[in-house]
């Protein structure tokens, strides 16, 4: 191939080239006008592409008239003999495992919570600054169809227990995926979260005063299905069969078995927002409550007074979930609006005078409203206000009400300050060493390390 040949071939493609471009470019021009000025536009492109394209001719003539003055002057060019293939090169030798290979470790992560708490109006023994809890997470896949998740929390007094391990096999088919070990039960949505994940640095009181000061877990499996033919929202039924430690609602003692169903469904209302609603449902056994074990005991009558175990326990929930985050402010605006409300229906023993026992039903109710606005891409203030009776004692209620400021320097720590007002009944305080109103401030620290895998939606 000779050079002015090659030459020639580049000048042409330069000028497609430029052509192509003052084409697009046009396109781009129209594209942005308005509409009343569409045909100006036009035109002036055409103009545009036509004054091109006779410049090309131009500079074809002038590329052809030079070849042919130098085709009987110039050389050929010496070929060069192609270079001979290169040798194969050894396959790579395999990495040892003993080395800096972390292909067959799991995925491992470190969080706790630095918590100072304190009361305004009283001195409580619980008050100062403490490791609240320490968890290490482990997360990997163990092969095509199954994963292992597991979550070892440390907590104040240095004492370790498994807070989650579960293996989910995630190829199920008809839109099913199952997982079975020890894992929070689908109730509602707070229930779900670990302690650091929380909104505010505790947990809301209803909560508390129906699943106690852990959130509700069972050891057993779990199925869950994404319901088919349910248009654009997205609909999810979950089912769990589990052995529950909670002795607040149900009975820890027998390790008496936990049915629980949680139908929930997203619907996407713009571009920007989202809406979230669900119902739970769990049944149960009930053991005796701490008053009446208390009763008992005070009466000198353990032993001889035996409550019954196995008594009806129900718990009816239902949450709604309101999302706005706006895709041009992704990162620096967003409201979160959730509200859960729990109604408890329970056969419960009471200790009469005579040292007999009555039974009764109890219908108790409890609930949170969260409110939460993030102003800046660090930056979030939230308020809540809890609203709650007790399980085994619906004449018993408290109220509260807290602001909390959440500072995120970045997506690996997250600082916390919240203040919370307190108000309780008589037949509540008494449960609280006869505290009926209390003002508290806490302050949380949470650095995370490691793989720590996004929380669920």
């Amino acid at each position: 191939m000779s050079i002015a040949h090659s030459w020639k071939s580049h000048a042409f493609k330069f000028a497609a080239a430029s052509i192509i471009f003052a084409a697009g470019h046009g396109l781009c021009r129209a594209a942005e006008e308005p509409p009343r000025a569409a045909d100006e536009s036009v035109t002036q492109m055409r103009a545009e592409i036509e004054e091109l394209k006779s410049q090309l001719r131009a500079l074809k003539d002038q590329v052809d008239a030079l070849a042919r003055a130098q085709a009987g002057t110039t050389t050929p060019v010496a070929q060069v003999p192609a270079a001979p293939p290169p040798a194969p090169q050894p396959p790579p030798a395999p990495v040892s495992r003993a080395g800096g290979s972390t292909v067959f470790n799991p995925a491992m992560s470190a969080v706790f919570q630095g918590i100072g708490n304190g009361s305004f109006n009283h001195n409580r023994d619980g008050d100062g600054f403490s490791l609240s809890e320490a968890e290490i997470g482990l997360q990997a896949v163990v092969d095509p169809y199954a994963r292992v998740d597991m979550f070892i929390a440390f907590g104040a007094e240095g004492e370790a227990e498994v807070e989650e391990a579960y293996v989910t096999f995630q190829t199920l088919p008809g839109g099913l995926q199952a997982k079975a070990g020890r894992f929070k039960d689908a109730f509602g949505k707070w229930n779900l979260l670990h302690n650091h994940a929380f909104f505010t640095v505790d947990r809301p009181n209803a909560l508390t005063n129906f699943f106690g000061e852990e959130s509700l877990t069972g050891d057993g499996a779990s199925l869950s299905w994404l319901v088919p033919g349910t248009g654009s929202a997205f609909v999810e039924s979950v089912t769990d069969i589990a052995s529950t430690g909670n002795d607040v609602s149900f009975n820890a003692r027998r390790r008496d078995l936990l049915l629980l169903e949680h139908v929930s469904s997203v619907f996407t209302l713009t571009s920007n927002a989202t809406f979230e609603t669900g119902g739970t449902w769990a049944k149960g056994r009930g053991g005796p409550s701490e008053a009446l074990t208390q009763a008992i005991d005070d009466a000198g009558l353990t032993g001889t007074v035996v409550p019954s175990d196995r008594l009806a326990a129900n718990l009816f929930g239902v949450d709604l979930t309101y999302k706005w985050k706006p895709v041009q402010f992704n990162v620096y605006r967003s409201v979160t609006l959730q509200a859960e409300g729990i109604a408890s229906r329970r056969r419960v023993e009471s200790l009469q005078p005579g040292g007999f026992l009555t039974r009764d039903t109890v219908n108790s109710f409890g609930g949170y409203l969260y409110a939460e606005y993030q102003f800046a891409k660090r930056w979030r203030a939230g308020l809540r206000y809890d609203d709650s009776e007790f399980p085994d004692d619906d004449s018993a209620r408290e109220r509260a009400a807290s602001a909390v400021l959440r500072i995120q320097p970045t997506e690996f720590e997250e600082f916390r300050i919240q203040f919370k007002h307190t108000g309780r009944n008589d037949a509540a305080a008494f449960r609280f060493d006869g505290i009926q109103s209390d003002n508290e401030v806490f302050i949380e620290w949470i650095p995370v390390i490691g793989a720590h895998a996004a929380h669920k939606y």
